[in-house]
């Protein structure tokens, strides 16, 4: 292939997942279920249900997350990936998932959106549940079983994250109660799973980047691997998603609004009931861009097994039962080498 021809195939590309249209997401307003406003539930439910089993994607406004809270993480981002690189580097990811990944890092290596390598355009940092020195898989080295690491000379970074982190996951475990409701379960069938939720946030940033290679993308079409992700609106567009009918879509929500899609583990979990829905990031055009999705799962080590209202009477479940960090870890291994290595 000649070097004009590669430019015209890289313009063509670009043009085409620029270009693609926009579509208000659902809207899910929280403010009478959080306020113990019954009259609302029905509605919200089956709105939910709605959502769950189709898009895959929904909108919530009205959440409780107070606007300075996620003002003061997104500027602590800015702070964090303003720092000289080599005291990000000094804390470079480690197995627990904790830690700094550098910009153009990740190679997806395998994936069901996507045939070839895809190299990602962001730089991010993770954090998430901080587990005791006395807990027996912090003890044995577990994955995921970690504690949070903090770059230097940033102070306020630590509580502005970690208060992001309370909020959200407060807000997670408020809304199981719908999921009671949507699968028509006892109002104690959660409680085991959720005694010590795992969360996780990763703040990441995209660097403006107009021109793209062929099948080159802020980060590649991916689905989570979580129970649960929330996204508030971001500074700039970037996120695109992959509706039930395969077309791409920019999602438009209100200010102030959170986006909030599920992952693989609930899509097991429900038997296939909701839909893991695949979603994609672009490389804004002038301005820098800044990301903090919160990952919300179960109780790293409980099995989930599957609900029992989403199979049949004497048919097996579609999936094995399996606990978020055997089936997070090993979905990490296929996709990244990187994450493969630390197993050695």
């Amino acid at each position: 292939m000649s070097g004009q021809t590669i430019i015209e195939v890289n313009k063509i590309f670009t043009d085409n997942v620029r270009s693609i249209k926009k579509r208000p997401l659902p809207v899910l307003d929280l403010g009478p279920y959080l306020s113990n406003n019954s009259l609302k539930i029905n509605e919200l439910q089956k709105k939910l249900h709605d959502v769950s089993k189709d898009l895959g994607f929904m909108c919530i406004v009205n959440h409780g997350i107070k606007p300075i809270t996620m003002r003061n993480i997104e500027e602590e981002a800015k702070k964090l990936f303003d720092l000289p690189k080599s005291q990000k580097l000094a804390l470079k990811v480690d197995k627990h998932e904790r830690g700094y990944l550098p910009y153009r890092s990740t190679v997806v290596r395998k994936s069901r959106y996507h045939s070839e390598e895809q190299i990602d355009n962001y730089e991010a940092f993770n954090y998430g549940t901080n587990y005791h020195s006395t807990n027996q898989h912090v003890i044995a080295g577990t994955r995921l079983f970690g504690t949070n690491r903090w770059p230097l000379n940033t102070p306020r970074l630590e509580k502005a994250a970690l208060t992001y982190t309370n909020e959200m996951t407060n807000l997670a475990l408020k809304m199981l109660p719908l999921w009671v409701r949507v699968f028509n379960l006892s109002s104690d069938y959660f409680s085991a799973y959720f005694s010590n939720p795992h969360s996780y946030v990763r703040l990441i940033h995209y660097p403006p980047k107009a021109d793209l290679l062929k099948n080159e993308y802020g980060l590649g079409a991916h689905s989570d691997t979580c129970m649960m992700t929330f996204l508030p609106k971001e500074n700039e567009p970037g996120i695109q998603i992959l509706d039930s009918n395969n077309e791409w879509f920019w999602p438009e929500i209100p200010d102030e609004g959170i986006m909030v899609n599920f992952g693989q583990l609930l899509e097991r979990w429900s038997n296939g009931f909701v839909r893991a829905t695949p979603h994609r990031v672009i490389p804004p055009l002038n301005e820098h861009r800044y990301s903090m999705p919160f990952f919300f799962s179960p109780n790293l080590e409980k099995k989930v097994v599957c609900i029992p209202t989403c199979k049949e009477i004497d048919t097996p479940p579609l999936y094995e039962p399996v606990s978020f960090q055997e089936f997070h870890t090993s979905y990490m291994n296929r996709v990244y080498k990187h994450f493969e290595d630390f197993n050695n």
